[in-house]
């Protein structure tokens, strides 16, 4: 019996050394390896800045004036700018000027105080001060050989403040759209010679995003009253500008 005993304490250990051993045999799986944040890079681009312009003949004018007057009370400068305004709103209208074409762009009041530069052996004496009341009005002018017609027509009317005249397109947004497209070609033009230049081969847009800013103002010219012929309309350049980003194959 104690023989048996004994055979079956060696058979346990002898199958406990052989499970270590064959657990230590095989080999562990090791976790995936994850690259770490630092040794991936931004992802290769080249970004350029792409300009478009066109040139537009414009078709529409836009003549600013009104009337201004100054007075001891405001009640006093207010009439009088009253009585010069209706009698240019009847001249627009002898004329042919649609409502829809004449609008307020600017009215105000302001108190004015003449400043006193006195020497110490001057008199003293009262500062004159006063209102000043200032009223114009924004017309559109659809056809630029009336341009100078209707002006003076305002000014013969009464309106003594004249703001100028500026000139624009009726399809302004049909040319922006077309400075765009230049600009898209322009950009792609460029980073296409960058490609070329770094040994690259230039891949699909990742993005694009147009540089917001001021177009370029209309040409602008101011007139004298009186002054005969047409005005000069020119050409306006209208210009934008877009950043895209390519990829890099």
């Amino acid at each position: 019996m104690k023989r048996i005993k004994e055979l079956l304490v060696v058979a346990t250990l002898s199958a406990l050394l052989i499970a270590c051993a064959t657990a230590a045999a095989v080999p562990r799986s090791e976790p995936p390896a994850v690259p770490s944040s630092s040794s991936q890079g931004p992802p290769r681009s080249i970004t350029v800045v792409g300009m478009g312009k066109v040139s537009v003949v414009p078709d529409v004018a836009r003549v600013n004036a009104g009337a201004e007057a100054e007075a001891a009370t405001v009640f006093e400068a207010k009439a009088e700018v009253d009585r010069r305004m209706v009698a240019v709103m009847a001249a627009l209208n002898g004329i042919g000027i649609d409502d829809n074409d004449i609008q307020s762009s600017y009215f105000s009041i302001h108190y004015e105080r003449e400043p006193m530069h006195l020497m110490p052996e001057d008199p003293p004496r009262e500062s004159q001060s006063g209102y000043r009341v200032s009223s114009l009005l924004c017309l559109t002018v659809r056809d630029l050989e009336r341009a100078g017609d209707v002006l003076d027509a305002v000014v013969e009317a009464g309106a003594n403040h004249v703001h100028g005249v500026t000139f624009t397109a009726s399809d302004e947004s049909r040319w922006h759209g077309k400075a765009r497209e230049k600009a898209m070609a322009d950009a792609e033009a460029r980073a296409g010679e960058l490609a070329r230049l770094a040994g690259v081969e230039l891949g699909a847009v990742q993005t694009v995003s147009e540089v917001i800013g001021p177009w370029p103002m209309p040409t602008t010219m101011i007139r004298e009253p009186g002054m005969g012929g047409a005005f000069a309309p020119g050409e306006l350049e209208l210009s934008t500008q877009v950043q895209v980003a390519y990829a890099i194959q």
